[in-house]
Order: structure tokens, then C-alpha cells, then sequence
């Protein structure tokens, strides 16, 4: 074997050989203030019509607010079935009482009441959110191993919080999901709506690119309980999960944490902050 063909086999086994290879990194210190972000997680269906209306106006408050609104997708097969549902998406409902297609909940705050709100609503409760002072954060490690990820998430504190109850939530999202067929067409009223960004695509759209789907939830349904003794200043709590990725395209994968104030009514409940990163990446305190 010629030198420049040991030159060359060397490098693949070196290089090529590190797929998927974690990379190392350290979470620093808790800070002493974080960047408030909220989270909007739209009940959104393929069979909904007014839906994508709804999507696009999602990505417009993230385009708008340079990474500090992040968007969940959560799609529901009623009436008649959408190949993205997950029984996630039917406890929420539930849970937090939605009546309607679009709608979305905005850190889950309540406005006159309810919880999951029209998509007229989403902009200003948004924005009057961002307003708020955040009394904790988060920071992802997230690496890739084969087909699963291992996920640590850390929640800290930048304030003493005594005797509440606080939750660890974290979503595996997937962006551009596509698919043949009814369950992924997306229905579309506006096909005939000149002044509609949808206008003249078709009802429904073909191959329509369904972003933020929420695909698995690592933690408990509304989070797994941070101890009293965590939640002080300075402090944070730490949680590891593990998530098979073999159902879906590793390279649209995201990670989405937050800490949920958990009063004694659905109205009383509270997204304090969210942070996402990428299924193979690092997000630190911000």
C-alpha cells in the first residue's frame, strides 16, 4: 500500500468514524438573571382547515422576537384524524379545556378564564409576557448516540421560592414534517383568500411542511416536581432522559424545556420559562 493510501484509510476510520460522537460540554454556573422566553403550544390538526392561519402566525411571533418565543405544534385527530397525533395532545386538551382548532396556550396564563385562547389573542398575551422578570431558566445538554439522544436538562434559580409548586417539562419537537396522504395534507380555507399567504396553494396543500410537532414528552405530562430545597437562588435542579429518535429525521430534532408554576386550578398555572435546543447540541443559560 502506497503512503497516500495509508493517508487515506487512516482518515476514514478516524473521521469517519465519529458519527454521532458526543461533543463535550459543561453547563456554567447559575446565573443571577436569565432572558425571559415564552412558549405558545398550538392545538393544531392536517383535517383543520384554519390551522395553517394559526401556524403562520406562530412563526411570526418567533421571527419577531428574535428567539424568545418558542412554538409546539400539537396536533389532534378530531374529528376525523391526523397521522401526527400523540395522547399528549388529548391529555392537554383535557387538562386545560380546549374547545377549538386553532388555539393555543401562552405559558399556559389564562385570560377571562380559559386557558387556550383564539390565535387573535396569542400576540398581545405574548408580548405582555415577555414583559415579566424570570425568576429561573434553563440550560440543555443534548447528544446524539445511534438512533437515541441523551437529554440533560438544568433548571436554576435566580430567586428563593418557598413552598411552590414547580414542574420539569421537556418535549422532543420535530420541524418539516411531511407525509403522503390524508392525515398530512393540510386542509386550507384560505385556498381562495387573495390576500392569504395560503392563497391559491390548494385545499388541501400537498405536502404541506408541519414545523414544532411535538413528537414525545420525556418528562411526566405536566413535568417531573422540582424539590423546595432547588428552587433558592443559585441553586438548580438536574434531570437526565433518553429518547429513541429511530421514528424520525435526526437533523429536525429540537429539544424543548420549561418550568411550570403548578397552582390549584388550571387558571392559576404558569409556563415561567422555556429554553430549546438542538437534539444534538447546547444551549447554556441565557
Amino acid at each position: 500500500m502506497n503512503q497516500y493510501l495509508k493517508i487515506l484509510l487512516f482518515g476514514i476510520l478516524v473521521f469517519g468514524g465519529c458519527e454521532d460522537e458526543p461533543d463535550s460540554f459543561e453547563v456554567s454556573k447559575v446565573p443571577s438573571t436569565f432572558t425571559k422566553k415564552v412558549l405558545i403550544e398550538e392545538f393544531t390538526g392536517a383535517w383543520c382547515g384554519y390551522c395553517p392561519d394559526g401556524a403562520y402566525r406562530v412563526k411570526n411571533l418567533i421571527n419577531d422576537n428574535d428567539g424568545r418565543v418558542v412554538g409546539v405544534s400539537l396536533h389532534a385527530g378530531n374529528p376525523t384524524g391526523d397521522a401526527m397525533e400523540i395522547a399528549h395532545t388529548n391529555y392537554l386538551e383535557t387538562t386545560y379545556q380546549n374547545t377549538g382548532f386553532p388555539s393555543g396556550m401562552v405559558d399556559r396564563v389564562s385570560v377571562n378564564g380559559s386557558t387556550s385562547l383564539n390565535r387573535g389573542y396569542w400576540e398581545y398575551v405574548a408580548n405582555d409576557q415577555l414583559l415579566k422578570t424570570a425568576v429561573c431558566g434553563l440550560a440543555i445538554i443534548s447528544e446524539v448516540n445511534g438512533q437515541n439522544a441523551t437529554v440533560e436538562v438544568h433548571a436554576g434559580f435566580s430567586s428563593t421560592l418557598n413552598g411552590a409548586d414547580y414542574r420539569l417539562t421537556v418535549y422532543l419537537i420535530e420541524d418539516g414534517v411531511t407525509g403522503e396522504g390524508y392525515g398530512y395534507d393540510q386542509r386550507n380555507y384560505d385556498n381562495t383568500i387573495a390576500e392569504s399567504p395560503f392563497y391559491n396553494l390548494g385545499d388541501p396543500i400537498i405536502g404541506y411542511e408541519h414545523n414544532h410537532t411535538l413528537r414525545a414528552v420525556l418528562s411526566e405530562s405536566l413535568g417531573d416536581a422540582i424539590m423546595v430545597s432547588e428552587m433558592v437562588s443559585g441553586e438548580e435542579h438536574i434531570e437526565t432522559y433518553t429518547v429513541d429518535l429511530s421514528s424520525y429525521n435526526k437533523n429536525n430534532l429540537s429539544i424543548v424545556a420549561f418550568v411550570t408554576y403548578i397552582g390549584s386550578t388550571i387558571t392559576e398555572h404558569e409556563i415561567m420559562n422555556v429554553q430549546k435546543c438542538d437534539i444534538d447540541g447546547f444551549q447554556d443559560w441565557d
